[in-house]
C-alpha cells in the first residue's frame, strides 16, 4: 500500500501547487484591476479591464502587462528632475513669442497653447513635403548644411538603403565637429543592431534607445515614442509621418507606393520641437543637452504651434487638440489618417460637425497592415457615414499620412493617428500651421489624393458587420 500513499501524497502536493498558482493569479488579477481603476482615463476601457482581470485573469493578465497600463511615471520624474533647466527653456520660448506677438490670437489657438505648454510663434517658413523622396531629399540637404547640432528621432529606423544613407550623412557631420544625437524607439526599431549603431558611436554620435536599461519597461508594448523629428541648428525642424525605411520611398515590392506627408519648418517654432527632443533625451539618458536656444525668425508670416503629447501629460493632449480643432471649424474638416479608431470625444466632435452641415471628408487607406484595425474601422465609418460624413479609400498604395485641414487657414500635420494608441498612449508630435498659403497647398494635396480614391464601400455583409462590431470592442488596446 506504500505506492497508494505515495500517489495520494503526490496528488495532494500537485493539487496544493495548482491551487496556490490559481490563487496567486487571481490575486495578481485583482491587483492589476486596482491599477486599472487607479490609472484608467476612460470609464469604458477601465471597466473592460476590471471585469476581464477579475473573472478571467489567466487570459487577460498577460495582455494587461503588455498593453494595459496608461501611466508613464518615469517620464514625470524625468521632467521634475530637469524642471529648472526646462523652465528656463520655456521662458526663452515665451520671450521669443512676445517679441513677435500675434495681434489677433483666436479662441481656437489659446487652449491649444495651454496644451502645448508654449505659445504660438510667428515669422516661420513652412514647406509642405509630399512623399518620401521629397521629404528625405530636404532632410539630407539640411543635414549637409548643419553647423553645430543635429537631433534625429524616429519611431522606426531600418538598416536598409535609406538607413545607411542617413547613417553616413550623420557620421560625416560628426567628423566635422557637429554635435549629433540619435534617438530611436526600441520597439519600433527592434531590428536595429550594433552593426548599424557602432560606426555612428565610433564617429562621436550619441545614440540612445528611448527606454535604455529599463528591462521592466521593455515588457510594456505601450509608451512607444512614435515621434518623427529632425532638428538642425535650432532653426530648422522636420515633423510628419515618415520613418526611416526603404518602404517609405516606395521600394518595398510587397507594399508598393507609400503615400505620406511631412513638414519642414524654419523659424522660432523649431525651439519648441527642440525642447520636445531635449525632454525625451533627458528621460533616456538623464542628461541635459548643451544646445543653443536663440530664435531665428524668417521673412515669412506662417504661425506655428508645436504640440507634443504622451502618457506623461496630466490631460489627454492629443485627443483634446483634435476635438478643439474639429469644434472650431466653420466650413470644412478634411482628414487623412491610416488608422481611424477615434475615442468618444473625437467621435462626438465629428458628429457635431456633421450635424452643423460642415464639409467633412475622411481619407483612409484601402490597404491596411492590421486586419483587426481594418475591421474596427468599418464600424466607425458606418456610424458616422449616416450623418453625412464622406469617407474615401486611397487606391494607389498604402496611405500613411496624418493630416487635417480646418477651413482655409489651419493645417495640422504630424505623427499622430486617429486611434487610441496615438490619442492616449504613444508619445506623439504634431505641428499646427496657421497660414492661408499653406492651407491652399494642403487643399491641393488633398484634392489630388481624393482623385486617387474611391468612396468607402458600403458594408452589406452581415457577418462582416458583426465582426466589425466585435473588433471595435478591442479599440482600447488597438
Amino acid at each position: 500500500m506504500a505506492w497508494l500513499e505515495t500517489w495520494f501524497n503526490t496528488g495532494f502536493l500537485i493539487d496544493s501547487i495548482t491551487w496556490s498558482w490559481t490563487l496567486g493569479i487571481y490575486l495578481a488579477g485583482i491587483a492589476a484591476a486596482i491599477d486599472a481603476i487607479w490609472n484608467g482615463r476612460t470609464s469604458q476601457g477601465t471597466l473592460a479591464w476590471v471585469i476581464a482581470l477579475t473573472f478571467i485573469p489567466f487570459f487577460t493578465l498577460p495582455l494587461y502587462l503588455f498593453f494595459g497600463s496608461r501611466k508613464f511615471h518615469g517620464y514625470n520624474k524625468a521632467r521634475k528632475s530637469s524642471l529648472k533647466v526646462l523652465k528656463q527653456l520655456h521662458a526663452k520660448q515665451e520671450l521669443c513669442a512676445k517679441a513677435h506677438p500675434s495681434n489677433q490670437k483666436s479662441n481656437t489657438i489659446i487652449p491649444l497653447e495651454a496644451l502645448s505648454r508654449l505659445p504660438q510663434s510667428e515669422q516661420n517658413h513652412v514647406q509642405l513635403l509630399i512623399n518620401g523622396e521629397q521629404t528625405f531629399t530636404y532632410i539630407f540637404q539640411a543635414i549637409k548644411k548643419a553647423k553645430h547640432s543635429i537631433l534625429v528621432q524616429f519611431y522606426i529606423v531600418n538598416d536598409g538603403e535609406l538607413g545607411q544613407r542617413l547613417q553616413q550623412a550623420l557620421i560625416a557631420k560628426a567628423k566635422e565637429g557637429v554635435s549629433v544625437y540619435f534617438l530611436y524607439d526600441e520597439i519600433g526599431s527592434s531590428s536595429l543592431r550594433n552593426r548599424f549603431l557602432t560606426p555612428m558611436e565610433n564617429a562621436g554620435i550619441e545614440c540612445s534607445r528611448f527606454n535604455p536599461r529599463k528591462v521592466i519597461r521593455r515588457l510594456q508594448l505601450n509608451f512607444r515614442n512614435h515621434r518623427k523629428l529632425v532638428v538642425i541648428d535650432n532653426q530648422t525642424c522636420f515633423i510628419g509621418g515618415h520613418n526611416v525605411g526603404d518602404e517609405y520611398l516606395g521600394h518595398d515590392p510587397k507594399i508598393g507606393f507609400w503615400r505620406d506627408t511631412h513638414l519642414q519648418i524654419d523659424g522660432p517654432a523649431t525651439l519648441a520641437a527642440q525642447l520636445s527632443f531635449a525632454e525625451d533625451w533627458y528621460w533616456a539618458q538623464q542628461k541635459i543637452l548643451d544646445l543653443k536656444w536663440q530664435a531665428h525668425s524668417c521673412e515669412h508670416n506662417a504661425k506655428a504651434l508645436i504640440i507634443p503629447s504622451g502618457p506623461a501629460d496630466t490631460i489627454e493632449t492629443m485627443s483634446l487638440s483634435f476635438v478643439q480643432l474639429i469644434l472650431s471649424a466653420k466650413n470644412r474638416i478634411w482628414i487623412a489618417t491610416p488608422y481611424f479608431i477615434p475615442d468618444l470625444s473625437v467621435m462626438s466632435a465629428l458628429q457635431l460637425a456633421a450635424l452643423k452641415g460642415l464639409d467633412v471628408r475622411i481619407l483612409l487607406p484601402k490597404k491596411n497592415d492590421n486586419a483587426i484595425i481594418a475591421l474596427a474601422m468599418r464600424n466607425y465609418v458606418s456610424e458616422l457615414r449616416v450623418l453625412g460624413i464622406t469617407f474615401l479609400q486611397y487606391q494607389q498604395g498604402f496611405m500613411h499620412q496624418k493630416v487635417m485641414l480646418i477651413d482655409d487657414d489651419l493645417s495640422y500635420i504630424g505623427s499622430a493617428n486617429l486611434d487610441n494608441r496615438s490619442l492616449r498612449i504613444n508619445f506623439e508630435l504634431n505641428a499646427l500651421i496657421e497660414c492661408e498659403k499653406m492651407a491652399t497647398e494642403v487643399e491641393t494635396m488633398f484634392l489630388h489624393d481624393f482623385s486617387c480614391s474611391e468612396i468607402y464601400p458600403q458594408n452589406n455583409n452581415l457577418l462582416v458587420s458583426l465582426a466589425a462590431k466585435a473588433a471595435r470592442l478591442l479599440s482600447p488596446i488597438l
